[in-house]
């Protein structure tokens, strides 16, 4: 720091604030981040300007994207609360983690934190454990009670001290190299075999969830004789009654002890329970069917495969990881979709199958699929006489459904990269709405990431009008569609072809 800032520090101090920003402002605007992250000090407190919270937003964002570390974290926490800004827990994140790598101590805090609620990004207990780690050896106050809650939730979930402690320092550094080892970060790099693979869920005995195609990228983190503990880039959802949880938004925190995840939103028969929820965990909330709510799974809810149906790679590629990145973003990886449960329990021999929808055809022409449950709600697609849907929840005389063929949704148009017939989602928790407007009227219908490869096929005003697949949900009148009594081949053969046909 030049002498001129430093006497700016001190008449800061000494309360001399216009003397302060005089020469903060100077040398804010020749780039200088400590000077623009004052500066947005400065207008936060009203010392020496007029109190702003936009100019503080404005000067704490030129300093962070200069590289100032406390900037970076002011502004993680000013997306978090949503101060100034339209609240973006990933976005958040995303400057936290950014802050911390460069040694902050309540961003290495609050980035543990994330990783142990799963707020805001994927629950990770091996990278709570890694920076809370690092907050813990600057004393940060309450690192050491989080260090604790990581390691008690580790022992829950079966995680040994020595695997919970295993290095991630690769995933942070800044260069990696694609012939280390595939341990790297705590997992084994391994694709799907030829015949597909089996997932099942919290246990390697328990019903399965869904089919993998061969060719799938999956994430190998343990092994138990001839099972493999798995990540798979294919979101698990469940339900859980609505009183039990406490929603805000998209998101919600578990209210009661041992909350059941069930398979479908019903405690009737076809409806089992698949986990358990730990009180106070955080969950997104996706869809409601009447008093139920279609949520992402426990965090302590494991995925088994058996480990012959997996191919292990030597190492973590660049190649790899580009496959693993785009299965994760695809709406179908799978040769089931999300919704759909097969019962192959090794305890059954049935031979039967179940699934978390009901197959359905519609019986009018140019029936509405609408954004909520209500005649008045916006129209996101017209569907044909005979098209094949599937029915995951119900209220009233309205059924849930999703379409082969898409549905249509607006998105705020500066959230999108369009380059020629691609585009791409540039940042995270971009909201979908069904109008081109933030008003009451425009639904919240979902949540697309950073990275996502979206269809735009129109435009209005500042909007763009996407067709999306599998990542949200219609609403049909029940009187314009035929629930079937089984999901038949004829039916799985109408869904396949309206679907390719829609994505050609």
């Amino acid at each position: 720091m030049g002498d001129e800032l430093r006497d700016a520090v001190k008449a800061y101090k000494s309360q001399d604030y216009q003397t302060a920003v005089r020469i903060w402002r100077s040398y804010a605007a020749k780039g200088d981040v400590e000077a623009q992250y004052l500066l947005g000090v400065a207008y936060h407190k009203g010392h020496g300007v007029n109190k702003s919270l936009n100019q503080t937003i404005a000067w704490f964002r030129k300093a962070a994207q200069g590289g100032h570390s406390t900037a970076m974290f002011n502004l993680g926490a000013a997306y978090w609360k949503g101060i100034g800004v339209r609240q973006n827990l990933g976005r958040a994140v995303d400057w936290w983690k950014k802050s911390a790598a460069k040694g902050e101590a309540s961003a290495q805090y609050n980035l543990a934190s994330c990783y142990l609620s799963g707020k805001g990004i994927e629950h990770d207990l091996r990278e709570a454990y890694y920076w809370i780690n690092l907050a813990t050896k600057q004393k940060h106050p309450g690192a050491d009670k989080v260090a604790l809650m990581i390691k008690q939730e580790a022992k829950r979930s079966g995680l040994t001290l020595a695997e919970l402690s295993k290095d991630t320092t690769a995933q942070h550094s800044t260069t990696r190299n694609p012939t280390d080892p595939a341990t790297e970060s705590g997992f084994t790099a391994a694709t799907v075999g030829a015949r597909g693979a089996v997932v099942h869920l919290s246990k390697p005995t328990s019903n399965a969830i869904t089919k993998l195609s061969s060719g799938t990228p999956i994430k190998v983190v343990s092994t138990r004789d001839k099972w493999s503990q798995v990540h798979i880039p294919l979101a698990i959802n469940v339900w859980v009654f609505g009183t039990l949880i406490s929603q805000n938004g998209d998101t919600a925190r578990i209210v009661g002890e041992g909350v059941r995840a069930r398979t479908r939103p019903s405690t009737q028969g076809g409806s089992s329970v698949i986990g358990n929820f730990e009180k106070g965990e955080y969950v997104r909330v996706l869809s409601t069917s009447g008093d139920w709510a279609r949520v992402t799974a426990p965090r302590t809810m494991r995925a088994w495969i058996l480990s012959k149906q997996l191919e292990i790679h030597p190492s973590v590629t660049d190649q790899w990881l580009n496959r693993w990145q785009s299965a994760a973003t695809r709406p179908d990886s799978a040769e089931t979709a999300e919704n759909t449960a097969i019962d192959i329990s090794p305890s059954s021999d049935s031979g039967q199958t179940s699934a978390l929808f009901r197959a359905a055809l519609v019986t009018q022409a140019n029936a509405r699929v609408l954004a909520r449950p209500d005649a008045g709600g916006a129209v996101i697609a017209l569907l044909d006489s005979n098209t094949p849907i599937k029915i995951i929840g119900s209220k009233g005389n309205w059924k849930m459904i999703q379409s082969p063929n898409g549905l249509d949704v607006w998105v705020w148009g500066k959230f999108i990269d369009e380059r020629g017939a691609t585009a791409t989602i540039n940042r995270n928790r971009v909201r979908i709405r069904s109008r081109p407007s933030t008003t009451e009227t425009s639904d919240v219908l979902g949540a697309l990431d950073s990275g996502t490869k979206v269809t735009v096929i129109g435009h209005k005003g500042d909007w763009a009008r996407l067709r999306i697949f599998g990542a949200v949900s219609g609403w049909i009148d029940s009187a314009q569609v035929m629930t079937l009594p089984t999901v038949s081949e004829d039916w799985r053969a109408r869904w396949a072809s309206a679907q390719a046909i829609a994505t050609r």
